[in-house]
Order: C-alpha cells, then sequence, then structure tokens
C-alpha cells in the first residue's frame, strides 16, 4: 500500500560495507547504490554544539512506504542535504492506508 501523503522524494543510500588496509572495517560511500522513493519529511528537532567548535545538528522525522529497504547505517538524500539514518527503522502497521516505516535521520554541519 502506497504511504498516504507522501509528498517528498526521498533517496535512500546504501553502501557496501568494506574493509581498509589495517583490516579495519569502512564504509564506500564513492560505490553506493540509490533507490528514490515517495515519502514524509519534517523537521523534528535543532541543536547547536559551541564547546569545541559551531555545529548545528538538525534531527528530521522521515516516513516512507511499508517494506523500504532501509537501516540504520544508510543515508538518505533530500532537497540537497544528506542526512544520517539514526536507529532502526520502526514499521507502524494496522490501517493500511496508514502503514509505513518511520526512522529519524539528522544532519550535521560544522
Amino acid at each position: 500500500m502506497a504511504l498516504l501523503l507522501a509528498p517528498h522524494t526521498v533517496t535512500v543510500v546504501k553502501a557496501p560495507e568494506g574493509f581498509d588496509a589495517e583490516g579495519n572495517s569502512n564504509t564506500d560511500w564513492s560505490s553506493a547504490e540509490r533507490t528514490t522513493i515517495q515519502g514524509q519529511v519534517e523537521p523534528a528537532a535543532s541543536s547547536e554544539n559551541r564547546d569545541n567548535r559551531d555545529q548545528v545538528a538538525t534531527t528530521y522525522l522521515v516516513r516512507l512506504p511499508p517494506g523500504t529497504a532501509v537501516g540504520p547505517r544508510d543515508r538518505l538524500e533530500w532537497r540537497g542535504m544528506t542526512l544520517e539514518v539514526t536507529g532502526d527503522p520502526l514499521p507502524w502497521l494496522g490501517l493500511a492506508a496508514l502503514d509505513h516505516l518511520q526512522l529519524t535521520a539528522v544532519r550535521i554541519q560544522g
């Protein structure tokens, strides 16, 4: 079932996990796969860290269609911004037309 009221085009970015020369795990964003879907993105909170540098973190609440392949290590692209998915996407099920995945994503500047 399509997500009700999904006015935004969102791109899910999935990067393969690999290892560097020392055997440390890393993520290769240069060869990431992108999947574009319709969803809903809305601002949720913004905070500023001025202890060591000027840094702003803006959190967004994102709703995507049920079954969307997105996880806590993925990124989202929306309106020219790159957002980091934070935590596990949570399914909201039970009312067919309102079923969706809900997640939070953050954009950090500075």
